[in-house]
């Protein structure tokens, strides 16, 4: 057994017996798991919508390039 299998077992181990001690630990770690989501999805949703981030550079540049490549064609056809 490695030693990360053998502290994850030992963690869920404290946990089973805090839950079966005390009804309210079990409450509270729904309740972090919810938090720890909500903060996933918040870190993803700055990380996806930042203006900063290369990703959102790459999309409004290929979209302002898509949109002039239109308007340039629409003023040859004029």
């Amino acid at each position: 057994m490695t030693l990360s299998t053998f502290t994850w077992l030992t963690i869920g181990a404290i946990l089973v017996y805090m839950v079966s001690v005390d009804a309210n630990v079990y409450e509270w770690l729904i309740l972090q798991s919810k938090n720890v989501g909500i903060q996933a999805r918040r870190i993803w949703f700055l990380f996806r919508h930042n203006p900063n981030s290369p990703w959102v550079r790459w999309e409004i540049d290929r979209t302002a390039k898509s949109i002039a490549a239109e308007l340039l064609k629409e003023q040859q056809n004029k």
